[in-house]
């Protein structure tokens, strides 16, 4: 009798405390993350519903006439002409900068008619690249007279002020160009120029400028502008020539995409001048794929984020929000024994919690179904349809048990709600990188074996995420709940233990 009594005093509490677990303003967010999930599932389905009545008012085509064969390579009449009008047809165009015909290799090549007699060859440059970053890159500047022996060849050379020690006019003259960056002259400076002394007066016939691209950068590094002057004197200098500069080109395509819709499904052929270049055909509405991403929603942002933050402001608040309010006493002052009030104030925030977190879920569930045929739904429940739903409210239901209970007891530990969580964030964090043993330690590891469908994480999905979103080796159902139940249970003894010891003071809350 006495601990039917006891059991009458804590459901008593609980009714009592459960206006604070549901409606505290320190705690009103939860609502929050329990519901947002489910807000974009609707957000994306309205979208998905505005893009099928948009398609079908274009005009729809057969099921047959999407999967006609099409083949790469075909003109886009043809294409029109057998399929009919599209629901949508987009045109654009891009242009990438290629190196213009002639110029295969960066290199520029200068016949100076007639010849001119100079000994001090300058090459001027007036914009530096295509890139428009201001630098001029010279890797080999060469100068030929009546034969083919290069004039400037490691002669005296001078010029602006370098980019880098290593990156002096010298190396413009030095007869290679595979050295990278260092086998290069480059300069930033207003006045851009490179000079040689040739030693004496020759016949200047013809000049030679390897560019950026001939040293293996990149052709937008090439110079853009640029001009050649001679001089006897270093003095007086002549234009032999003129303003010209590593050309580049813009090639333009003409892209177009056509958008055909069968009730069901998009196809959209993609066009580049003209001729198909690709094909793609997907569902508008995909009910598996949807619930690829609902088992991602519930794994990432449920267990995670959702039910993880959410018991924190439920059950921290309810012993931690009493003595901020500084009422906590009057409970200690009434006749029940404060274990039973423990449990009364756990049960409180336990039914608060899973009505929020699992009601949550539950809707976003039946949003991530509504839109879908009744077809496909009706083969989803006669499967594993219901026991996946069963098994989802388990776990979001067990989560808030032993989140729950964790920060339940750290709301009589713990003055500043931030350290638990953050210690307790930390180790679900890294639980994936510890030993087997060591991961049963965690809730999140028991919570993720119960989930019916494993998150949804791709081939390409880094190594080490992989191992952060899968337990190593989940735990078996039954296993799981008698995992979590019996983490809760031991957490539940120590707030027992504190709160039997507890002595009320106010000093020093805020």
């Amino acid at each position: 009798m006495k601990q039917l009594s006891r059991w009458r005093q804590a459901w008593t509490i609980a009714r009592i405390e459960l206006r604070r677990a549901f409606f505290s303003k320190r705690a009103f967010w939860v609502y929050a993350l329990a519901l947002f999930p489910s807000l974009i599932f609707v957000v994306y389905h309205l979208e998905v519903k505005l893009s099928a009545m948009s398609l079908s008012a274009a005009g729809e085509i057969t099921p047959a006439q999407l999967d006609s064969v099409v083949r790469n390579g075909e003109a886009i009449d043809a294409i029109i002409e057998r399929l009919g009008k599209p629901a949508r047809d987009v045109e654009w165009t891009n242009a990438r900068r290629i190196r213009e015909k002639g110029d295969e290799t960066g290199v520029t090549a200068h016949a100076i008619e007639p010849a001119y007699d100079a000994r001090f060859i300058r090459l001027s440059i007036f914009n530096g690249s295509y890139a428009g970053d201001g630098m001029a890159r010279i890797y080999e500047f060469e100068v030929y007279g009546d034969g083919p022996e290069n004039l400037a060849l490691n002669r005296p050379a001078t010029g602006s002020a370098p980019c880098g020690p290593n990156e002096g006019p010298e190396k413009a003259f030095n007869g290679s160009v595979s050295g990278g960056i260092e086998d290069r002259w480059c300069s930033q400076r207003g006045n851009v120029y490179l000079q040689v002394d040739l030693g004496a007066v020759v016949p200047v016939r013809r000049v030679v400028i390897r560019h950026a691209s001939a040293g293996g950068e990149p052709e937008e590094f090439n110079t853009q502008t640029f001009s050649v002057r001679a001089s006897t004197d270093n003095k007086n200098f002549a234009t032999i020539v003129n303003s010209t500069g590593a050309r580049l080109v813009d090639e333009i395509t003409t892209h177009r995409r056509l958008t055909y819709f069968d009730g069901r499904r998009e196809a959209r052929l993609n066009f580049e001048d003209g001729k198909l270049a690709s094909k793609t055909t997907e569902f508008l509405k995909d009910f598996e794929e949807d619930r690829r991403i609902f088992a991602g929603v519930f794994q990432f942002f449920y267990l995670r984020l959702a039910i993880f933050f959410g018991c924190l402001g439920i059950f921290m608040n309810l012993f931690r929000g009493e003595m901020l309010d500084k009422t906590l006493h009057y409970w200690f002052l009434a006749p029940a024994r404060r274990e039973v009030l423990l449990a009364g104030k756990y049960g409180a925030g336990l039914i608060a919690s899973i009505v929020i977190f699992t009601g949550g879920a539950l809707l976003c569930f039946g949003f991530m179904v509504w839109p879908h045929s009744s077809l496909e739904v009706q083969a989803f429940w006669r499967n594993a349809g219901m026991w996946h739903v069963f098994w989802y409210a388990a776990a979001a239901a067990l989560g808030c048990v032993g989140y729950g209970s964790v920060f339940l007891a750290a709301g009589l530990f713990l003055r500043n709600p931030i350290i638990p969580a953050a210690i307790l964030l930390a180790w679900e964090s890294v639980n994936g990188f510890l030993p087997e043993f060591m991961q049963k330690a965690s809730i999140l590891y028991y919570l993720q074996s119960l989930c019916p469908v494993p998150a949804p994480l791709g081939q390409n999905a880094p190594g080490i995420l992989q191992l952060l979103l899968t337990p190593a080796s989940p735990a078996s159902r039954s296993g799981a709940i008698l995992g979590i139940l019996a983490i809760a249970a031991a957490v539940l003894w120590l707030a027992r233990r504190a709160i039997l010891r507890m002595q009320i003071s106010y000093s020093g809350e805020s």
